[in-house]
């Protein structure tokens, strides 16, 4: 809870004057405790997990050309009954696990230091404790993923998030409880190594989501804004690890591609897209374009 309750209080004790952010922030948190301004996040992942994934369910159920030729598994099809199912799996496991551990975790976020406090992070700030958080969350993430694959880790606990061969938004959460507790560590690593605000620990908790959601949506769109990061695998890159299930030993990365090209786990994935990229190409020149799937012309590519 802020240590004063008006513009004129926080403006004395900061000497200037606050900007229409600061503004907006102190009118609605002070009154808040620090606590319930924390366990906003519940309220952002139900929105996110809910919302976020409409656009791309209703392409999957338009069945529509315009969208299909995104599609990366074009004859992979999920009825709306078992998407359904498929919410309904990841609400219970939001309601029973991600929930309860968001509602006792405010301790931890105390000690490493997110505050609530005037003033606000600049942009600048906010952007460059981002990128951090990122980077550590995906370097972390890499290698608990990696061990996951292994024979006991796969069997016991991240079989569960293979269900779904061909990915689709819902299932970006979609885990075995257990997964879920151990891959919030490198989502906590970040925050706790570079503590700010707590605005910037929403923006990152809603943003490692959309991001989830977005290599988890089954469709690699041209235009998506995502293609101008430097080394950020997307939904292609994260596709071609579901496909090939627990064979996989390629593409662990959670949000970019250099661990997986450093560590020379990728290279499955490279060799299917030189290979594809030279049926198209001769496809092109014979004149028969007609499209290119996983399912159709990587029959015996699921072994890297």
């Amino acid at each position: 809870m802020l240590p004063y309750k008006t513009v004129q209080d926080a403006e004395a004790f900061l000497g200037r004057n606050l900007t229409y952010p600061e503004t907006v922030w102190l009118n609605y948190s002070a009154n808040k405790s620090d606590y319930f301004l924390y366990c906003h996040n519940i309220l952002f992942l139900f929105l996110l997990f809910s919302v976020v994934p409409l656009p791309l369910v209703l392409m999957e159920l338009s069945r529509s050309s315009s969208f299909n030729k995104f599609k990366i598994q074009p004859k992979a099809r999920l009825s709306f009954a078992e998407m359904l199912r498929c919410y309904k799996d990841v609400m219970s496991m939001f309601f029973f696990v991600v929930g309860p551990l968001q509602l006792v975790s405010f301790p931890s976020i105390k000690m490493i230091g997110i505050r609530t406090s005037l003033p606000l992070p600049s942009g600048w700030e906010i952007f460059m404790q981002l990128a951090v958080y990122f980077m550590i969350e995906d370097y972390t993430n890499y290698w608990i993923h990696r061990f996951l694959h292994g024979k006991w880790g796969y069997e016991k606990i991240h079989r569960v998030h293979h269900e779904y061969t061909a990915p689709i938004a819902f299932a970006a959460p979609y885990a075995h409880w257990a997964e879920i507790l151990i891959l919030g560590i490198p989502s906590f690593l970040g925050p706790a190594m570079v503590p700010g605000h707590m605005i910037t620990f929403w923006l990152w908790i809603a943003l490692r989501q959309i991001e989830a959601i977005d290599t988890h949506s089954g469709y690699d769109f041209p235009w998506n804004p995502t293609k101008y990061i430097p080394f950020y695998g997307g939904s292609d890159h994260h596709d071609y690890h579901h496909y090939v299930g627990r064979q996989s030993h390629s593409n662990f990365a959670s949000v970019f591609t250099y661990c997986d090209y450093i560590y020379g786990t990728d290279k499955g994935y490279r060799y299917q897209k030189k290979l594809l990229a030279k049926l198209k190409e001769d496809l092109q020149r014979n004149g028969q374009e007609n499209g290119v799937s996983y399912q159709n012309l990587t029959q015996d590519l699921k072994s890297d």
